[in-house]
């Protein structure tokens, strides 16, 4: 005689339920480790973006002052950063006036016209709390540094110091510092 396990082949509703389940809540643990890993990348590659940046301008004043025109330098003061890179980023929209600027979409670079600011525009963090409460978007704006020597709030290479040209931060330091870290 056989037995009823011999014939059975298969699994049991119950059995193919317990699997579901079981990888179910996997899925949601891993999940719940995984999404501050994809915020943290959203934070990095900004930072990428942003020393890309800081180097191309750099390179831009080195280069004005290696072909005697120095005095031009302050004519990055407030320009668009981007438009010096030899390869914009693929989320960056363009310049855009303020009233335009917030319909710019989330993840994405914009420059502010009338701020003159350059700036990224967050999107809904995948890991954050709702207690972490709204992020300020990250904003950058070219700054000319130098010793203004004869007061008169004017770059003149002839009669001032020219220290360089920097990209300053002027919004959203704390989410660029890593302050929003969820891990």
């Amino acid at each position: 005689m056989t037995s009823l396990r011999a014939k059975q082949h298969g699994f049991s509703l119950l059995e193919l339920i317990v699997v579901i389940v079981i990888i179910s809540v996997l899925v949601v643990v891993a999940l719940q480790r995984f999404l501050p890993y994809i915020d943290e990348a959203e934070r990095v590659s900004v930072i990428r973006v942003e020393g890309q940046l800081r180097s191309t301008l750099v390179m831009e004043a080195a280069k004005r002052i290696v072909r005697g025109r120095s005095a031009t330098i302050t004519e990055l003061e407030g320009a668009n950063p981007l438009n010096l890179l030899a390869d914009l980023p693929k989320n960056y929209v363009g310049e855009l006036r303020a009233a335009a600027a917030a319909d710019a979409p989330p993840r994405h670079w914009y420059f502010d016209t009338g701020s003159r600011v350059l700036i990224y525009r967050l999107g809904e963090p995948y890991a954050r709390t709702t207690a972490d409460g709204p992020q300020e978007d990250p904003a950058f704006a070219v700054r000319v540094a130098y010793a203004d020597l004869d007061g008169d709030g004017l770059f003149e290479a002839s009669r001032d110091e020219l220290y360089g040209v920097r990209l300053e931060r002027v919004g959203g330091t704390s989410w660029l510092s890593g302050a929003a870290k969820n891990f």
